[in-house]
Formats: C-alpha cells, sequence, structure tokens
C-alpha cells in the first residue's frame, strides 16, 4: 500500500476554495453583523438566501434591515406563492435599493411592503415602481401639518384619552392619518407633530 503525501500548499488551497460552511457563516453572522440567534440560523439554512443577504448587504450596509425583510416579508410571500429561495425573482440589488430608499426616507416600510410585493410580480428598480405608482414618502412639513390637524379635529375623544395619559391615543392617531395619506406620511414626522399639538 503506498501512502500518499500531499503538500501542506495543497492541503492549503483546498480549504481555502472550500465554500463556506453554514456553521462557520452562523457564526460570522453572530459576531460580525449581531444578528440573533435565530436569526443567523434561519438565514444560514439555505444558501441561497444566505448568499442574497450578503450581496443585498454590501450594497445597503444594513445587516438587520436585510435579515428582516428576508425573513419575515421575503419568507411569508414564499410561503403563500409556495416557492423556494432559489425562485426569488428580484436580485440582491433590488432589495437592498429597496431598503435604501427606506433609510433616505423616500418610503416608509408600509409602503415598501408594497414595493416588496411587485418586486415579487414585476421585478424592476424599486426607484421607478415608487414613482411610477407614486408612493413616495410625504416629508413636506406643511402637508403633514394639514393631515394632522384634520385627525386632531376628527376624533375629539383620542385627545381627550392623550390628555388622560393613555398613549395609546397617539399610536392611534398616526395610524389614521397613515391611513388618510394611504402610508405614504412620514411616520417619524407625524409622531413628533401630533405629539407637539397634543402638548399644548
Amino acid at each position: 500500500m503506498v501512502a500518499i503525501r500531499l503538500s501542506e500548499e495543497y492541503i492549503q488551497n483546498i480549504k481555502n476554495n472550500l465554500p463556506e460552511l453554514p456553521e462557520s457563516r452562523k457564526q460570522r453572522y453572530l459576531a460580525e453583523y449581531k444578528l440573533s440567534e435565530k436569526d443567523s440560523k434561519m438565514l444560514t439554512a439555505s444558501k441561497y438566501l444566505s448568499d442574497l443577504f450578503e450581496q443585498a448587504l454590501a450594497i445597503c450596509k444594513n445587516p438587520k434591515a436585510v435579515a428582516n425583510w428576508l425573513l419575515s416579508d421575503v419568507s411569508r410571500i414564499l410561503n403563500e406563492k409556495e416557492l423556494e429561495p432559489e425562485n426569488i425573482p428580484f436580485t440582491a440589488k433590488q432589495l437592498a435599493d429597496m431598503i435604501l430608499l427606506i433609510d433616505q426616507g423616500t418610503i416608509s416600510s408600509a409602503i415598501a411592503k408594497k414595493v416588496l410585493e411587485e418586486l415579487f410580480e414585476n421585478p424592476k428598480a424599486p426607484e421607478e415602481i415608487v414613482k411610477e405608482k407614486g408612493w413616495i414618502q410625504i416629508s413636506d412639513e406643511n402637508a403633514i401639518k394639514e393631515v394632522v390637524m384634520k385627525i386632531l379635529s376628527n376624533n375629539p375623544q383620542s385627545i381627550s384619552d392623550f390628555k388622560a395619559g393613555k398613549d395609546r391615543a397617539l399610536g392611534f392617531l398616526v395610524g389614521q392619518a397613515m391611513k388618510e395619506t394611504k402610508g405614504k406620511a412620514n411616520p417619524k414626522m407625524l409622531n413628533e407633530m401630533f405629539l407637539e399639538e397634543l402638548k399644548k
């Protein structure tokens, strides 16, 4: 029997070219991106999903957002349509661009959910989808003030509730304003403006 001796260089070369194993990827997600154990495990259960995660992350630099979208809304739609991750019709760049639109305040998370549905049906640049559908977030102070005043005048009970210490009233009012603007109002500005008016 002939003993085969492999050179160190040969062994090292094989090691270097081996694809990263799910367990080591999972540990890296925990350490590098501070993802939870559960999220890291779910992402690395599918090589396709974790590749998509890494490619999108390279563009938008927001690990938590990419993981959240992939594991919540994207996974939900895959389940509804009975598809595998490999069947995701859009690219990592399109997902990352959508997350960037949220981060820049161009669209709200509520609108992003609609953009995602569109990406499954008709994948193209999220910016194009948003422009075509007229989904750009309203961040104009006067326009938001108008909505806030309208909602307040229609909901005197919520104003009393808020003044009586019921914080839920604020959430209700913001929800009404989001409904009024079809999810297009900037939620942070709405919150601040309602608080400002309610504290008067």
